[in-house]
């Protein structure tokens, strides 16, 4: 059930790399019908993309994975990560997330995170992420379980989120 759990997560963390390529024609139309509405969101593509070049998204999907492949069995994950990196588009998903971070972060945003992560001490969060969710993870799924055993039995969630 945690393997589930695990796999659904990052599933859901890299579901627009799985989204099949709009044919040639219907992306030049969806172009040409994006209206010039934003004055700045030229400016903020610049910024996400070089954001994308300090903090880029691939070392991030390939953490969620080896975080997944840790809950199969040794002898499956070697399978799974191969699988799973021909199946994941990271061109694609690297266009898409530069694409999410100019549409929905401002331009004043943009330009903090790329303070942020190009300061010394966001190359350091940064790379301590993984493990922060690496920390997190017993506790998330443990509350998962908690409530998934909920749902099943009726039973209020409250008693299996104690600490134990």
């Amino acid at each position: 059930m945690k393997q589930l759990l695990i796999l659904l997560g990052f599933l859901v963390l890299a579901a627009p790399a799985f989204a099949q390529d709009a044919p040639e024609e219907e992306k030049a139309a969806q172009a040409q019908e994006k209206p010039v509405l934003d004055p700045d969101f030229e400016q903020r593509l610049n910024l996400a993309e070089k954001m994308h070049d300090i903090w880029p998204i691939r070392p991030r999907v390939e953490d969620a994975l080896d975080m997944t492949a840790e809950s199969l069995p040794e002898a499956e994950r070697a399978e799974f990560k191969a699988h799973m990196r021909k199946v994941i588009k990271y061109d694609q998903l690297e266009e898409e997330s530069i694409e999410a971070m100019a549409r929905i972060y401002t331009v004043e945003e943009l330009q903090a995170m790329l303070d942020f992560y190009s300061s010394k001490e966001g190359r350091s969060v940064s790379a301590k992420t993984s493990e922060y969710m690496e920390a997190l993870e017993p506790a998330i799924i443990k509350m998962l379980d908690g409530a998934l055993m909920s749902v099943r039995t009726g039973s209020s969630p409250d008693g299996f989120y104690q600490q134990q």
